[in-house]
C-alpha cells in the first residue's frame, strides 16, 4: 500500500463508506478508508434481528461509559458507537428516517448556508434506493438500500388505530418532509438482510484500483503542520504507520470519536489541550461542546393476543431461525421498532415535539443487574423521546492517550423543558392506550409499576428509567463566521486547519426530529459534492 493518497478518510461508517464510494468515482484520485474495527460480513450484522446482540458486544461496538449524571439521579450510562465498516449502520435498529423540513431550515437560519431542506432534499433521493411503490418523495437509483418491513406483527395494526382514533392521523409517507401522524417504517434492508452503508455503497466498489480500505486501522491524530492537515497517524497490526493526505483528511469517526481525534491532534478548547500536554494547533473552543441526544422513556404493557415476546423461547428461535436461513424471511428479519408516531404535546406547537417508536415485544428494567431484559410473556412497549431536546453535555479527552476513552459528560436531562415533555407524552400514550383499539387487548401494565399518579411521580419516573436515542449529534457542529462555538463552516471544513474537514453527525448544529442514520448518509453525499467543487 502507498503511504499516500489524494483524501484520508478516517472512520469507515455511516459517513465515511459513503464518501469512500462517492469520492473513488474519480479514477484520478486516489483514497484511503481507515477503519478501527472489523470488515462487518458477520452473520448477526447481516441478519437484522442481530441488533440485539450486536449492541453491547465489544466486538462491535465502542462500548463507551458516561460520567455519573445528575440529571438523571447520577446514574451511569453506556453510549453505543458502531466498530466495524458501516460503524453505526452495522449495529443499529435500521429505521430510516429524515426528520422534519423545518429541523434543516432551522440550520440555515443560524447561519449554515446550504443545508435548508429543499437544498437537502435532492441528497436523499440520490443516496435512496427505495424498494417500494413508485414515489416522487423516494429515490430509486441510489446505494442505500430502503424497504418496507418484513413480518408485521398484529400489534401493530392495533397501536396505528388507537392513535387514530385518539385523533393523531395516519401518515402515508412520513418521508416527505412532515412526520407527523402514525406510521409503519421503512428499514435499511434489502431482500430481509440488514443494508449497512459498507454493504450498499462500499461492497460494490471495493474492486476500484484507486480505493485502499483498511481494517484494524486505530488513528492516533491529524498531523498538522503550519496550518494545514498533511496526514495521520495510526497503528496497523500493531505498527506505527503515517499516511499523507495530498488533498485533504476527512473525519468521519463519529459524534464520541470525531472531537476526540481533533482534540489529539490539538484543535479543540487550548485550557483543555494544555491539560494533558497537547500542543494547541487551533483553539476552537467548540470541539466537544454541544453534545445533544434524544433523551427517552418507555412503557410497557402485557396484551391479549400472540406478540413477539411469546416467540422468543428454544423452539420457536430454531423455527424461526430456519425461515431465515432458507427463505429470508419472518422475525429474524424484521428491526425492533415496527411502527412510529410523532406528535404535538400541545395542539399550537408548529412541528411535533414527541417521536414515538413501538416494539412487538415487552422490555422491563431488572434493577439487580441494572440491564433491560425482554418480557417472554405477550406485551409490547413503546420508547419514545423529545424531537429536539435541549439538554447539552460535552465529550472531554481522559488523557492523550488514543487508547482512552473519551469522557462523555451529558446532562441528559438537563433541561426541565425537555422532561416536561416525557411528562406530557407518557400521559398522552397512556390515553391512547384507553382507545378501544389497545384498551380491548391491554391486560396489564408491565412498567411503570406502580403506575404514576401525579405530574412528580412521572417526573420521577423518567429520571429514574430515562434513557438515550442512541441519536448524538453535534459535538463538531458547523456555523456561520463569527460563532466562536462553531467548529465548522458550512462546508463543514475545521476552522483555522486548512485541509481538513468533519464529515458525520457532530457536524449537525441542532438535532433532527428523526434517527441520525439518514440524515448521515445525506450529509456524507452533500459533503462528497462539496469537496469535488472545491478542488
Amino acid at each position: 500500500m502507498s503511504d499516500s493518497a489524494d483524501y484520508v478518510i478516517v472512520g469507515g461508517g455511516s459517513a465515511g463508506c459513503v464518501l469512500a464510494a462517492r469520492l473513488s468515482e474519480d479514477p484520478s484520485v486516489r483514497v484511503v478508508l481507515l477503519e478501527a474495527g472489523g470488515e462487518g460480513r458477520d452473520f448477526l450484522v447481516k441478519m437484522p434481528a442481530g441488533t440485539a446482540k450486536l449492541m453491547g458486544h465489544a466486538g462491535f461496538d465502542w462500548c463507551l461509559p458516561t460520567e455519573p449524571d445528575p440529571s438523571i439521579n447520577g446514574r451511569t450510562m453506556q453510549w453505543s458507537a458502531g466498530k466495524a465498516l458501516g460503524g453505526s449502520s452495522a449495529i443499529n435498529g435500521q429505521v430510516y428516517m429524515r426528520g422534519e423540513r423545518s429541523d434543516y431550515d432551522a440550520w440555515e437560519r443560524m447561519g449554515c448556508t446550504g443545508w435548508g431542506y429543499d437544498a437537502v432534499f435532492p441528497y436523499f433521493l440520490k443516496s435512496e434506493k427505495f424498494h417500494g411503490p413508485p414515489s416522487q418523495t423516494h429515490g430509486s437509483h441510489g446505494q442505500q438500500d430502503v424497504s418496507p418491513i418484513q413480518d408485521q406483527q398484529p400489534i401493530g395494526q392495533h397501536v396505528i388505530d388507537a392513535f387514530v382514533q385518539a385523533g393523531i392521523p395516519l401518515n402515508e409517507d412520513y418521508c416527505d418532509g412532515s412526520q407527523n401522524g402514525v406510521y409503519r417504517i421503512y428499514a435499511t434492508q434489502r431482500d430481509g438482510q440488514r443494508s449497512s452503508t459498507a454493504r450498499s455503497y462500499l461492497e460494490p466498489v471495493r474492486h476500484r484500483s484507486n480505493l485502499t480500505v483498511l481494517t484494524g486501522a486505530e488513528v492516533g491524530r491529524v498531523i498538522v503542520e503550519t496550518g494545514r492537515a498533511s496526514g495521520v497517524e495510526l497503528r496497523l497490526k500493531g505498527e506505527k504507520r503515517t499516511i499523507s493526505a495530498r488533498r485533504e483528511v476527512l473525519v468521519c469517526a463519529g459524534t464520541l470519536h470525531s472531537p476526540t481525534l481533533l482534540m489529539r491532534s490539538g484543535i479543540g478548547p487550548a485550557a483543555h489541550l494544555a491539560e494533558h500536554g497537547i500542543a494547541v494547533q487551533a483553539d476552537l473552543p467548540g470541539v466537544g461542546q454541544n453534545l445533544r441526544e434524544h433523551n427517552s422513556v418507555s412503557i410497557a404493557k402485557f396484551v391479549s393476543i400472540p406478540t413477539m415476546s411469546a416467540q422468543l423461547g428454544p423452539l420457536h428461535l430454531v423455527r424461526h431461525m430456519l425461515n431465515y436461513l432458507l427463505f429470508k424471511r419472518g422475525m429474524l428479519t424484521t428491526p425492533a421498532v415496527q411502527v412510529m408516531a410523532a406528535f404535538r404535546t400541545e395542539p399550537d406547537l408548529p412541528d411535533p415535539d414527541i417521536i414515538l417508536s413501538m416494539l412487538p415485544v415487552g422490555v422491563n428494567f431488572n434493577p439487580a443487574t441494572g440491564k433491560a431484559e425482554v418480557e417472554q410473556r405477550p406485551s409490547f412497549s413503546v420508547g419514545f423521546h423529545v424531537a429536539r431536546p435541549q439538554s447539552r453535555g460535552e465529550i472531554r479527552l481522559r488523557s492523550a492517550d488514543p487508547a482512552d476513552k473519551p469522557a462523555i459528560d451529558h446532562r441528559l436531562q438537563g433541561a426541565q423543558s425537555d422532561v416536561d415533555k416525557l411528562v406530557k407524552g407518557l400521559k398522552i400514550v397512556e390515553q391512547v392506550c384507553q382507545s378501544p383499539a389497545l384498551s380491548s387487548i391491554i391486560t396489564g401494565t408491565l412498567r411503570p409499576d406502580p403506575m404514576p399518579s401525579n405530574d412528580a411521580e412521572w417526573e420521577a419516573y423518567v429520571r429514574s428509567f430515562g434513557g438515550i436515542g442512541y441519536h448524538s449529534v453535534g459535538t463538531c457542529r458547523m456555523g456561520p463566521d463569527g460563532d466562536p462555538m462553531a467548529v465548522l463552516d458550512p462546508q463543514l471544513r475545521v476552522r483555522g486547519v486548512s485541509g481538513l474537514r468533519v464529515v458525520d453527525a457532530s457536524v449537525m448544529p441542532e438535532p433532527v426530529s428523526a434517527n441520525t442514520n439518514a440524515p448521515t448518509i445525506m450529509i456524507a453525499e452533500r459533503a462528497a459534492d462539496l469537496i469535488r467543487n472545491s478542488q
